[in-house]
């Protein structure tokens, strides 16, 4: 274990693909951090940009470690070589176009290391910027109270009521990984919902952290703006992951797989809502209302990408494909 002076290495893992135009910030919200045991990891997914992104990385020597993939991966390859190589106990995510503020290490780890459990995952808030860093709305609500523990169900179905948690917006024990195994290197939009799930259905808690100590860019570049065809085909493949775990731990009163199913329905996944009602016989976890609730979301999700489009391209003023 990497302690100095009584605190825990994190290691900042920072994928990177054609990232030439925002990396620099990331990886000087990285370095600007209070905590001092950090190691910051840019891992290059096989830029194509004439080593632009490598030229940046490489400029701030030995104050970060540099790894080069040959191919591009996506970025739970990416994560996945992050994680491999990582020396420190605890894992926090910073995309390449998003930034931290100075307390984020800092203020999570405070929590972690001061808590009874070592089953733990510390959260804290975002905020939302645009392409020119410019302060969008906030229209998300923070659905953890600041200081107070979760037991694994709440954050578990917070996962797909929300499509997801952001990933940025956590920290990790890397015994976690351990545990559950990497992301998914055959998902390229999924991999973090399925990710923090497998981790939430193992038993750990989260905890939040009293702050916006994330700054989350919004454009027309990322792939959450582009990918929505990669999107429904992952989400078949996470169906075929999680299923099996989440009848095993559901029941009528918590009852994960319909909330699974609710997630799916709403973005347009037939496929797997029929795939979880028939789990979901298997216990009888479905009444004949939530059957019925659940093809009138499905209907709702037919028409969600129109209506998801018309919502960035008017309030959040980027590009998508629907």
């Amino acid at each position: 274990m990497n302690i100095q002076n009584g605190q825990p290495l994190v290691s900042i893992i920072i994928p990177v693909y054609n990232g030439s135009n925002y990396v620099k910030e990331a990886i000087e919200s990285a370095l600007a951090q209070t905590y001092c045991n950090i190691e910051i990891i840019v891992v290059n997914d096989g830029s194509s940009d004439d080593g632009l992104t490598e030229k940046i990385a490489l400029s701030y020597g030995d104050r970060i470690r540099y790894i080069a993939k040959e191919k591009n991966g996506g970025v739970s390859s990416a994560l996945n070589v992050g994680i491999r190589n990582m020396r420190g106990e605890y894992f926090s995510w910073l995309s390449h176009d998003d930034r931290y503020k100075p307390e984020k290490i800092a203020s999570q780890v405070e929590l972690l290391t001061s808590s009874k459990s070592d089953r733990l995952v510390a959260i804290c808030d975002y905020c939302c910027i645009n392409a020119s860093s410019k302060p969008l709305s906030d229209i998300h609500k923070f659905r953890f109270e600041n200081g107070k523990t979760y037991d694994w169900g709440i954050p578990l179905n917070a996962v797909f009521e929300r499509g997801s948690l952001h990933g940025c917006s956590l920290m990790i024990p890397k015994k976690a990984f351990d545990e559950c195994g990497v992301f998914d290197e055959k998902m390229r939009y999924c991999q973090d919902t399925q990710m923090w799930a497998m981790i939430f259905i193992k038993g750990y808690s989260i905890i939040a952290a009293d702050g916006k100590f994330v700054e989350a860019r919004v454009h027309d570049k990322q792939l959450t703006q582009t990918g929505k065809s990669i999107f429904y085909s992952d989400c078949v493949l996470m169906a075929d992951k999680l299923l099996p775990d989440l009848l095993r731990v559901s029941d009528k009163k918590n009852n994960y797989l319909y909330v699974f199913a609710k997630f799916n329905a709403k973005h347009n996944g037939e496929k797997v809502v029929a795939k979880c009602i028939a789990y979901a016989k298997r216990k009888k976890l479905f009444s004949v209302f939530n059957i019925l609730n659940l093809k009138i979301l499905t209907s709702y999700g037919n028409i969600r990408p129109f209506i998801r489009q018309m919502y960035y391209s008017v309030v959040r003023k980027v590009k998508t494909q629907g």
